[in-house]
């Protein structure tokens, strides 16, 4: 994450009149909340902005600022919005009553500890409008369109950022947005809505959407036109910088789409006739495609396979794509970027090789680690879901007889903050004995010591893997029925 997109994030919030910020735990989190801080004092704006150590509640945090018709935003890696699904369901039913913002980070081909997730067809299937930036210097319109189309039509929106986009220069002294009250309307009927009521919101929801697709189109989509009929292209505005110098070289027209969903169609389908052949280039999903209403003429990774194994266009990939299209030649990109292409290595190297020498001392245990940024790379057994090596090791504990070799969980401070809290909780519940390497990042070590502090039935001790003692520390009975080995990442790396 750059400075200047984080400077870039901050003006943009204020100059629009955003109120809170909800920023999930990812890299970079402090230096947003730093820019925000720095240009909400410069403008005398109330902006507050919180870190939040679980998606679904910064999510529902930020949402009720929205209740009270404030403008409201929440910050998340994309991979990470499903553990926000439930109140975002339900808030796309219910609308919002200001303005309130999901923005999307979002890196193609996704990073390898990833869920994988597309947010920008997870927003189609949950019915929530998405945008796209071209550059993060457009940054500021995007979130102004953003919480223009939320307030108009009462409902979330997607500002999707895909990391590819170029950076832009740093941004301007901006002037500070319209500072609102909350105002809270009582309405049972749409607030608390029992299953008849919300079958009234799902039709009121339907027809928001067709007046979404059919509002100012010039301003959702845009054309750049060139003189051959036989050849038409529809981009996603992330891939515009990538699509639209090939198109002026060959005299191509490119349609570039600011909203994938839903689709403005009536700029679309009238491009669409208008040329004998159409490509769609997106990443990962066809969510355009999937909208057209005809496709017999379209290609795109619904109807191609090709097309279909490109998991993150690039210059060179798409170019080769687009020639041999123009040339009438049948597509070859086998070489091309691919889910299934091998993880790049972990990042912790030093701690890799501190775990290999000790997993070398202690062939008895079976490591179970979450697939983290900082796990990724490192020796073990069996990688797990983020969050769930300490329900493996509790699973283990139970379903082992008394000579079965034993179990050790490893997990970093990001995942216990989202999900292993819940584990810690059911494995003290349930008498489960789990021993757990927990590698806590900086930003996280004030808030572990004291929650771990706070819970009598979990043992607490710093470790090492280097020590010449780590291996006897593991193998000391424990007294409680969850014990963390902590290993701050200042001392590991």
């Amino acid at each position: 994450m750059e400075t200047d997109w984080c400077d870039w994030l901050a003006e943009g919030l204020i100059e629009n009149g955003c109120q809170y910020l909800s920023v999930a735990l990812l890299e970079g989190a402090e230096r947003v909340q730093e820019g925000v801080r720095k240009a909400a004092d410069r403008l005398n704006f109330p902006l507050q902005s919180d870190q939040t150590i679980s998606e679904k509640i910064g999510y529902e945090v930020a949402l009720t600022y929205s209740y009270g018709k404030k403008r409201s935003a929440f910050l998340t890696h994309g991979f990470s919005l499903p553990v926000a699904m439930d109140p975002l369901m339900s808030s796309i039913y219910t609308g919002v009553a200001g303005g309130f913002v999901i923005i999307a980070l979002d890196g193609t081909p996704p990073l390898p500890y990833s869920s994988g997730c597309d947010p920008v067809s997870l927003a189609m299937f949950a019915k929530m409008p998405v945008l796209e930036l071209a550059a993060f210097g457009e940054i500021p319109l995007g979130i102004r369109q953003a919480f223009t189309l939320s307030e108009k039509y009462g409902t979330p929106v997607m500002l999707h950022l895909d990391t590819k986009i170029p950076l832009g220069d740093s941004p301007g002294q901006g002037k500070a947005g319209r500072r609102r009250k909350t105002e809270f309307e009582k309405n049972p009927a749409r607030w608390a809505a029992t299953p008849r009521f919300r079958f009234l919101l799902h039709k009121q929801l339907n027809q928001r959407l067709k007046d979404i697709a059919g509002s100012n189109p010039k301003d959702l989509v845009r054309l750049t036109e060139g003189k051959t009929p036989k050849l038409g292209i529809i981009c996603t505005h992330a891939n515009a910088a990538l699509v639209e110098p090939w198109a002026r070289r060959h005299d191509v027209s490119v349609l570039s789409v600011r909203m994938p969903f839903p689709l403005p169609l009536d700029p679309v389908s009238r491009f669409v006739e208008t040329h004998a052949s159409v490509i769609v280039i997106e990443d990962r999903f066809p969510t355009i495609q999937f909208q057209l209403p005809q496709r017999e003429k379209v290609k795109g990774r619904w109807t191609d396979p090709a097309l279909d194994r490109v998991f993150s266009w690039d210059g060179e990939t798409l170019a080769k794509a687009l020639d041999a299209w123009k040339a009438g030649k049948n597509l070859d990109l086998a070489s091309a970027p691919s889910p299934d292409d091998p993880e790049p290595e972990g990042t912790l190297t030093k701690l890799g090789d501190l775990l290999a020498g000790f997993k070398a001392k202690t062939q008895s245990f079976t490591l179970v680690a979450d697939k983290t940024p900082l796990t990724a790379g490192l020796p073990v057994d069996h990688f797990v879901s983020r969050g769930g090596a300490i329900s493996v090791a509790a699973g283990f504990h139970h379903a082992g007889e008394s000579d079965a070799p034993p179990v050790l969980g490893i997990t970093d401070s990001s995942a216990f903050l989202h999900y292993g809290i819940q584990a810690t909780t059911n494995a003290i519940y349930n008498t489960s004995r789990v021993k757990c390497l927990l590698l806590v990042r900086p930003e996280h070590a004030s808030l572990l010591k004291g929650f771990l502090n706070a819970m009598e039935q979990v043992d607490t001790i710093p470790f090492n893997p280097g020590a010449k003692t780590a291996t006897k520390k593991l193998k000391v009975p424990a007294t409680q029925a969850v014990t963390f080995y902590t290993i701050p990442m200042e001392e590991a790396v």
